[in-house]
């Protein structure tokens, strides 16, 4: 689990765990500020560093995984100079590609590599998070098409508006501001966030961890797999 300590990854690696797979997670943090269950192995890696291709390639050469989950995301700020900008891409996309290019094609494994529905609706204030989200997704076929023929996999689950802990709290705080109920709350930020979404909840993780089971369980032939759980967010004829 490639970004793991908190979040979706970290709920990714509980709920794998629970369901017989031993995970490793990574993540830029210490320990002691992750989120994990006792049960999960964790090595600390920042992905943003110059030795991060070859940090992740040794550590996927020596765990030899059957399911990679890369989660890891780097975002910018509000004003981001190119070495920002870099960095974001770096992270999101570059990284990935280099070091899964040389340990997918040579191994029994399917990687998952999620990315998000920013891609379909970047403004002035996501452009370069959703850019490198959309070179991400670019790249994804690139290494699905270094797997033709091997017995490794490269899918892509494509994420929509998540129900993460800091969202839900964003939520119950304006619906007590406001005396509204937090399902109105959050309709009304679907609604706003994107008028393609078709969804009047936010997504919940469990239905994440699902996705994950069912492009591990198509194995090969889910190579190239672009799996959409994006609320209807890219439109009708995408």
């Amino acid at each position: 689990m490639v970004g793991g300590s908190r979040g979706l990854g970290a709920h990714l690696a509980a709920r794998l765990g629970e369901h017989g797979w031993r995970v490793t997670a990574t993540g830029r943090r210490p320990r002691s500020e992750t989120h994990l269950t006792e049960s999960t192995a964790y090595t600390q890696l920042d992905l943003a560093a110059p030795t991060a291709v070859e940090e992740l390639s040794a550590l996927l050469s020596s765990l030899h995984p059957r399911l990679i989950v890369y989660n890891a995301a780097a975002y910018p700020t509000a004003e981001p100079d190119l070495a920002e900008c870099e960095r974001v891409f770096r992270v999101n996309a570059l990284v990935p590609h280099q070091a899964l290019a040389g340990y997918l094609p040579h191994a029994a494994c399917t990687c998952v590599l999620i990315n998000s529905d920013s891609i379909y609706h970047a403004n002035r204030h996501s452009g370069v998070y959703a850019a490198s989200k959309a070179a991400l997704r670019v790249l994804a076929s690139a290494l699905a098409d270094r797997c033709r023929g091997s017995r490794g996999s490269a899918a892509t689950l494509l994420l929509g508006p998540l129900a993460d802990d800091r969202k839900e709290e964003q939520f119950e705080r304006i619906a007590q501001r406001q005396r509204m109920s937090t399902e109105d709350v959050a309709q009304a930020f679907l609604r706003r966030a994107n008028p393609s979404y078709v969804v009047d909840s936010l997504i919940e993780l469990d239905a994440c961890v699902r996705s994950v089971e069912y492009l591990v369980e198509l194995g090969a032939h889910a190579n190239g797999m672009l799996c959409r759980l994006d609320g209807g967010s890219a439109g009708s004829l995408l």
